[in-house]
């Protein structure tokens, strides 16, 4: 039963149990009383009085509480349940008013694009799910002190405080992200506009600071998919970065992402046991990009799929026509995100890609690192399993700088760790890097895991790890990453030690 049903119901009812109870026991407390007619009439006159009184009351009451309903669902948006606009106007003042000039708010307005089409792409039920995600994920963090509106049908308004000024460009970012993601759970092509303004510098009230971001949001929507600040230098800050990543979606479908080969070498044998790929990117205009900006960016706007898969496209391609695949080279590492590894379609994605060339796949070695293994260990564990089916291998990259421990093997079945560069790079000085170093080699051992140590930078820190029993070692001591032209010759060689001055 609906609530505009079950309201008069509950009147009925209550009236019903009321006068019932109200008619059979007054009449005998009458009776009893007293048995002159006159005090009975009397009596009969004032129990009629006090039921009406007390019917009244109830009524009064039920009717106030149905009107206190109304008031609050009114308040509430009925699909988000975030605040009417009304109402986050109203407490938008109250909050503004009570700030202090020292206090950093943002006022953000999010509007999708073209919002039909989303609509017409999953359906009704669908899209009001994916308001409700946008509506959660708008409110994070907490620490921020949301204040959220659905302000129409495709907008939202959410005001937060930021400790500092200079966040307030990477919250916008992220809250674009998390739009972004939404997205991609539902698989549709989405995207939104975003205006931003900030108090006290673009109104130190309500109605300046609304307009402001009013003026901001119009700006942005005269392109898709844009962040705007009413603050021109933060606009400027995010449209280049909004560039870039055009520019990263430009260059991977025009596979002008490279690779270069880094040698990870057995330390015994002092010949190179394996190679790790890594990517990358040079823009005439931005010059040399970092892979730790160009890779981030390839993960926040979800086409690190493309990325690897041109990688080991790339990879493969380049290794075989050097006849290197299989024959001076039986290990071949790359670098998965943990927005790749923990995705179902990616993971399928690339389980269908390894199918078609199961002689790569057999000496692929993918990196994973601690962090996107915690994120869903399940998951990691289920792809894991999957692609060692086809002969992957699995690696720990970065291993000791997290929180997992080795019971994380009992789960999760590696191949491989790399100890961490800052473990490294103590080994000469710092006893606890040595025993913490010395300690995850036995243990790995213990389970059957290869070890390998990164960033060695000198020959006392390749001595240590000798003596420690370390089986790999890998760093700009021993090889700098080289295109497969120099690998070539690598491969034949023994370790020679590079200049790190």
């Amino acid at each position: 039963m609906n609530k505009t049903k079950r309201y008069p119901a509950n009147i009925v009812f209550s009236y019903l149990i009321l006068s019932s109870l109200w008619v059979l026991f007054s009449d005998l407390a009458v009776e009893s009383l007293s048995n002159d007619l006159r005090e009975h009439a009397l009596a009969q006159t004032v129990k009629g009085l006090v039921f009406i009184i007390l019917t009244s009351a109830l009524l009064w009451v039920m009717v106030r509480k149905n009107n206190r309903d109304l008031e609050s669902a009114n308040d509430l948006d009925s699909v988000t349940g975030l605040h009417s606009p009304s109402v986050f106007y109203r407490y938008l003042n109250k909050r503004l008013k009570k700030s202090q000039s020292s206090d950093h708010y943002v006022l953000f307005l999010l509007d999708i694009d073209n919002f039909k089409s989303v609509a017409d792409q999953i359906g009704f039920e669908n899209t009001n799910l994916f308001l409700k995600d946008i509506a959660r994920s708008i409110e994070l963090p907490i620490e921020h002190q949301p204040l959220s509106s659905r302000v129409h049908s495709d907008g939202f308004a959410c005001l937060v405080k930021l400790d500092d000024k200079e966040d307030i460009e990477s919250y916008i970012a992220l809250v674009h992200r998390r739009f972004n993601q939404c997205a991609y759970r539902y698989d549709i092509n989405a995207t939104c506009c975003i205006g931003a303004a900030l108090f006290p510098s673009d109104g130190n009230n309500a109605k300046q600071l609304m307009a402001s971001a009013t003026h901001a949001l119009t700006e942005a929507k005269k392109s898709k998919n844009t962040i705007e600040f009413h603050d021109p230098k933060l606009t400027e800050l995010e449209r280049q970065r909004q560039e870039m990543v055009q520019e990263l979606r430009k260059a991977i479908d025009d596979k002008a992402i490279d690779i270069v080969f880094q040698p990870k070498y057995n330390i015994e044998s002092k010949f190179v046991a394996g190679v790790e790929v890594l990517s990358r990117w040079t823009h005439e205009r931005y010059g040399v990009v970092s892979p730790d900006i160009f890779v981030a960016l390839a993960e926040e706007n979800h086409f690190c799929r493309d990325l690897t898969a041109l990688v080991l496209e790339k990879t493969a391609s380049q290794l075989r026509a050097n006849g290197l695949l299989g024959n001076a080279l039986n290990s071949v590492s790359v670098n998965i995100s943990a927005v790749e590894l923990n995705s179902v379609d990616d993971m399928n994605h690339l389980d269908e890609y390894l199918r078609k060339d199961p002689e790569f796949a057999r000496l692929l070695c993918l990196e994973i690192t601690e962090t996107a293994i915690l994120k869903d260990i399940d998951q990691c564990a289920i792809a894991v399993q999957k692609l060692k089916k086809q002969g992957v291998s699995f690696s720990i990259d970065d291993f000791g700088v997290g929180y997992t421990s080795f019971g994380i093997f009992s789960k999760l079945d590696v191949d491989e760790i790399k100890v961490d560069r800052s473990y490294i790079s103590g080994l000469e000085d710092d006893y606890r890097s040595r025993a913490i170093t010395s300690g995850i080699i036995d243990i790995a051992r213990g389970f059957g895991i290869s070890v390998v140590a990164e960033g060695v930078e000198n020959a006392q820190q390749l001595s240590i790890l000798k003596t420690l029993n370390c089986e790999q070692a890998q760093g700009y001591y021993l090889g700098y990453p080289m295109p497969y032209k120099q690998l070539k010759e690598s491969l034949t060689s023994e370790i020679e030690p590079c200049s790190t001055t």
